[in-house]
């Protein structure tokens, strides 16, 4: 069975969770990567006065970024399955007064708007579904001919240290193996141009942009612990790592020290965006 022969079904469930805890990551990653998507965004095309589908909304934060280019004449809804990030995302909303922002709850793929959009967006939200070119085929039918579509996944394969640190190293390759064998394809980023194709849109614009970190402040350092944090038990389950070699309650002064010790240079991975438009 081919990937556009394959069911269109929802598949595994997010392997992150969605406590508390697990928001706040996603909020400091989103805020880690805010300027990448912004960009990505903007070369896609998103202006004011659009009507702009998020799938996949996690806490809000790629809505935020939306939002603020499409004005209060626009609008954003954002979509996603826990109700536990859409009640997290429509209070950010109200607290910053933001009218423009809609947050449903739900299955994207059992989704119904009375409204077509001009432009639909997701960051980091393809990689969980097993057949991204379905999925996206069955949104696409709530986008105008000519609407925008824009995608940006990460490239775990991009991120390096200079040079090189082994913990920093070594933390990476246990998230990559963690969700591997969780079944997430960590390489859907560089599958974007295909999965667009398959579904029936034209080959998309793209690009790849990371932050590059160093010296005592930097945020990279925390970032690799909390993801780290989020998916020990499954590192467990999985055979990847067990808690007590990775410490977790130490793994930030560590990284951080090493990084000093070497004066090195953080890549982080890499994050692609693809966008086009529907014909």
């Amino acid at each position: 069975m081919t990937e556009t022969q394959a069911p269109l079904t929802q598949g595994q469930t997010y392997i992150l969770g969605h406590v508390d805890s697990e928001l706040d990551r996603l909020i400091n990653q989103a805020h880690f990567y805010s300027d990448l998507t912004m960009h990505v965004l903007q070369l896609a095309g998103l202006k004011a006065g659009m009507r702009v589908l998020d799938i996949g909304c996690g806490a809000g934060d790629v809505s935020f970024l939306a939002a603020k280019l499409v004005g209060p004449k626009g609008t954003v809804i954002g979509v996603d399955k826990a109700p536990e990030a859409i009640a997290l995302a429509s209070r950010r909303a109200s607290s910053a007064r933001l009218t423009n922002l809609q947050f449903l709850n739900g299955d994207v793929l059992e989704l119904r708007l009375e409204e077509p959009v001009d432009a639909l967006i997701g960051r980091l939200v393809l990689m969980y579904f097993p057949n991204p070119a379905a999925v996206l085929r069955r949104l696409l039918g709530f986008v105008k001919p000519g609407g925008i579509v824009v995608f940006q996944e990460m490239d775990m394969e991009a991120s390096r240290s200079e040079p090189a640190c082994d913990l920093f190293e070594t933390s990476l390759q246990r998230i990559k193996q963690t969700f591997t064998r969780a079944g997430v394809d960590i390489l859907t980023s560089l599958k974007l141009s295909r999965i667009f194709q398959e579904s029936g849109l034209p080959a998309p614009r793209m690009i790849q942009g990371a932050r590059v970190e160093s010296g005592p402040d930097s945020p990279a350092y925390e970032q690799v612990t909390q993801i780290t944090r989020t998916l020990l038990p499954l590192m467990e389950r999985t055979g990847v790592a067990t808690a007590a070699k990775v410490d977790i309650e130490t793994l930030t002064a560590r990284l951080r020290e090493e990084v000093l010790a070497r004066n090195a240079t953080l890549v982080s991975p890499g994050m692609i965006g693809a966008w086009t438009r529907k014909i």
